[in-house]
């Protein structure tokens, strides 16, 4: 029987550092998906802000590169190979930052193990002591929120275990 595949939800800031370099962590994790290793989950909401964010005149002044049409590429390529989720559920509230809900929220809605992010307010669900990061661990146990460097080190040892 074969393993199920790893469910992963990435924040926008993912997307945005995997499209502006075909290096690092961001681009690598990205790459898993490309290579049929992790299950990619997005929502209208998620997409929408990644739409929003790649095709921003800010980001195409500041990186040359990052043209309407490569933005466009990224985007369909994204809408191809990641499990689009039309409805989700309210599952969880985060006051301190409403931004970051529909990342949780769709994380607990198809079961992923793991959000990845560099936004402090999702990473540090992980280890704060206030109300909202408790009810978040005591909530979802299953459910991750690491930086790339950190979901790269677990797939990896999980493909080579």
């Amino acid at each position: 029987m074969a393993e199920e595949k790893i469910k992963s939800v990435f924040d926008c800031n993912i997307y945005l550092q995997a499209f502006l370099s075909g290096k690092g962590a961001a681009h690598r994790c990205r790459k898993l998906v490309d290579d049929n290793l992790i299950e990619l989950y997005i929502s209208r909401d998620i997409f929408n802000e990644v739409k929003n964010v790649l095709t921003r005149p800010e980001i195409r002044a500041k990186f040359p590169h990052a043209t309407a049409k490569a933005a466009v590429a990224f985007i369909e390529d994204i809408n191809k190979k990641a499990v689009f989720v039309r409805s989700v559920k309210k599952h969880f509230e985060l006051p301190r930052d409403r931004k970051d809900e529909p990342y949780i929220n769709l994380a607990v809605e198809v079961g992923a193990q793991y959000i990845v992010s560099r936004d402090n307010d999702l990473l540090d669900l992980m280890t704060n002591f206030d109300a909202d990061s408790k009810a978040f661990r005591q909530k979802f146990r299953r459910l991750k929120v690491v930086e790339p460097i950190e979901f790269l080190r677990i797939i990896a040892e999980k493909i080579y275990l």
